[in-house]
């Protein structure tokens, strides 16, 4: 259980004896307590010690005490304030709250409603700090549950990286640029993390795939090809039983879909083609391209960054693309080694 949240309690009132009063009975509920008998007071006596709450008349001489509850929270802006006033016809309940008070209570009063008031006030701070520590906790489980499926994915695209060591960092590197990508045209942080995520198996397919084929040296047959084709869907078979917080087998799957319908292995079209996916293949050729393949040497990423811009709105999204080429032509991007 948490401590006491109130413990120092400063009254403020310019009538001596109801501040007198107020001071010895909190005194004997064992909070500690001091008094002003003004807003200026108050004040210079808030710069000075540390309160839990302050107990104040509303009309007063020199600033009234909405004045002063507005002035300290400029200081302290989660200081408590019940504002106390024998005016109650020219202060509603609804005005003093809004203005930022904690509670409200109408001169006389009984001093059990009083600590009634700060039954409550500690009731909604208690509860405020237990949830605070369930969020802490799940923040905690939620961190450790995101570095157990980053450690998963990780040993997944190593895996891959064994059997066909022409592409080891391929992934990583599509990963990176498909990154930026997103960045550059603002997509929020959490989807970009699932873009990473993605980016980093979405090869993991080809685990299926015979090794000879992968790193053979020559023009594949049409077999073998529809071997290579059909690694998204291979991919999508593996990673759709997991629960990941993005839709990771729908972006592999959908990794090579183009878009005028020329790509596989569904023929997807324009928007009906994920976002993340759209990414994800613009950043996949470029990497592609640039790079050392067993059967051609790199084309570089002169040739790459000129195939996706001459294919912009026919087999690759346009806005996409022009994020791609101002990320290297404007911003000096370069590709992870």
């Amino acid at each position: 259980m948490a401590e006491p949240h109130i413990k120092q309690i400063l009254v403020v009132d310019d009538e001596v004896g109801f501040r007198t009063i107020t001071q010895q009975f909190l005194l004997k509920m064992g909070y500690g307590s001091e008094v002003a008998a003004s807003a200026p007071e108050a004040l210079e006596i808030l710069k000075k010690q540390h309160f839990d709450l302050v107990l104040s008349d509303i009309r007063m001489r020199e600033k009234d005490g909405v004045q002063l509850m507005k002035e300290a929270k400029e200081i302290y802006p989660h200081l408590d304030f019940i504002m106390m006033t024998s005016f109650a016809s020219e202060y509603s309940y609804s005005d003093v709250i809004q203005a930022g008070a904690t509670d409200y209570i109408c001169k006389p009063f009984e001093m059990g409603e009083i600590k009634a008031k700060f039954e409550r006030i500690e009731r909604e701070k208690n509860l405020l700090w237990e949830l605070q520590q369930v969020n802490r906790q799940l923040t905690r489980s939620f961190t450790h549950l995101r570095r157990t499926m980053e450690g998963i994915v990780r040993a997944m695209a190593l895996t891959l990286e064994m059997r066909d060591p022409y592409t080891a960092g391929h992934q990583r590197r599509v990963a990176g640029l498909a990154c930026a990508i997103a960045k550059e045209m603002g997509l929020d942080g959490d989807r970009i993390e699932g873009i990473r995520m993605a980016g980093l198996i979405h090869d993991l397919g080809k685990i299926q795939i015979p090794a000879e084929i992968l790193s053979k040296p020559s023009r594949l047959t049409d077999f073998e090809f529809g071997m290579i084709k059909f690694h998204p869907a291979a991919g999508h078979h593996i990673l759709k039983t997991i629960e990941f917080p993005w839709p990771i087998a729908e972006i592999v799957l959908q990794h090579h879909e183009k878009m005028n319908g020329s790509g596989y292995p569904q023929g997807l079209r324009g928007q009906n083609i994920l976002l993340e996916a759209r990414i994800l293949t613009v950043a996949d050729v470029v990497e592609a391209m640039a790079s050392h393949r067993p059967y051609r040497p790199a084309l570089g990423l002169d040739q790459s960054l000129e195939e996706i811009y001459i294919n912009r709105d026919v087999l690759f999204d346009t806005d996409v693309v022009d994020a791609c080429l101002k990320l290297f032509k404007e911003k000096n991007y370069a590709l992870e080694i």
